[in-house]
């Protein structure tokens, strides 16, 4: 493999593994967007939508029925933490709607401990997923395209929903001024609650995608990708949509060319390199890359 060829090869795959971040940042972004909160259980309702698939897989089910069962698994899950936990919290100081967000993850990952094990799992193999997917000398598996391809429809399908359906745009009347928003008629906590269906929606996705390209999961697999989401919308400006995309992928192909480039006793040290150029990036325009400087009264 030529030089050039190697460059190719490691693009598409941090290309691969940025749609994957952008998927998971998008949700994190849309609840900052109106809540100005981290919602630092994403990660784990990713988990549990993946791991409320595998049962679907272990049946037989082909990969698109499993991926579906992930996405319902986890937006039902994500519903569910919103209704019984940030719904009452919601007229709460963001802090408290943050302290609530950890305890969530913490209460999710044991009790998906306590009914499954320690003992890593993965989806049931599907062949056609495995199969190596060639352009010229870079060397994919079906299962990158349809990263790839599913990210960029839902990310459309998103972007359409929000820019040109009604509870859209009572979305990003919401993300500028909640209280002007309630005023014109905005019903805030259904929007809300449509606001966390989309994103555990789309996280749900990216868990299923995940177990079937890794094939690695264990109830402590949102955490990684819920802390690469949150810092691809960071990057980006959380809290912009588009800025979440871009911030995913970027984060994506500086991991993929750190590994490929960097000795191996450097490059074990990936996440802490990612850290280092989210601090650059915060230091340099604290709004991140889309964002917009929040203006605060006194």
């Amino acid at each position: 493999m030529t030089v050039f060829s190697e460059f190719l090869q490691h693009m598409a795959n941090g290309l691969v593994l940025g749609f994957l971040y952008a998927l998971v940042g998008i949700g994190l972004s849309m609840v900052y967007g109106i809540l100005r909160m981290i919602n630092f259980a994403h990660g784990e309702i990713l988990m549990v939508g993946v791991f409320l698939a595998l049962p679907v897989s272990a049946l037989g089910a082909p990969a698109w029925v499993v991926l579906l069962s992930g996405l319902a698994g986890a937006t039902l899950m994500g519903l569910l933490v919103q209704w019984a936990i940030y719904r009452p919290l919601l007229k709460s100081p963001e802090v408290t709607l943050l302290v609530a967000s950890l305890g969530v993850s913490l209460l999710l990952q044991n009790l998906v401990l306590m009914l499954t094990s320690p003992q890593p799992k993965r989806p049931a193999p599907a062949p056609f997923l495995d199969q190596p997917f060639l352009v010229g000398e870079i060397v994919l598996r079906n299962v990158d395209l349809a990263i790839v391809v599913v990210a960029i429809v839902a990310t459309l399908a998103t972007h359409l929903f929000l820019k040109h359906t009604r509870h859209g745009r009572a979305l990003r009347a919401l993300a500028q001024d909640m209280s002007a928003a309630r005023m014109m008629g905005v019903n805030v906590p259904f929007m809300v609650m449509v606001c966390f269906l989309i994103g555990s929606a789309l996280a749900g996705v990216a868990g299923v995608l995940i177990g079937y390209k890794y094939g690695h999961l264990t109830p402590l697999s949102g955490f990684v990708p819920g802390l690469k989401g949150f810092v691809a919308a960071v990057i980006g400006g959380i809290g912009s949509f588009p800025g979440a995309v871009v911030g995913g992928l970027i984060l994506g192909l500086l991991e993929t060319f750190l590994v490929g480039y960097l000795p191996d006793a450097l490059a074990q040290y990936r996440d802490a390199y990612v850290f280092l150029v989210l601090i650059l990036v915060l230091l340099v325009k604290p709004s991140g890359l889309f964002g917009k400087p929040e203006t605060v009264k006194v």
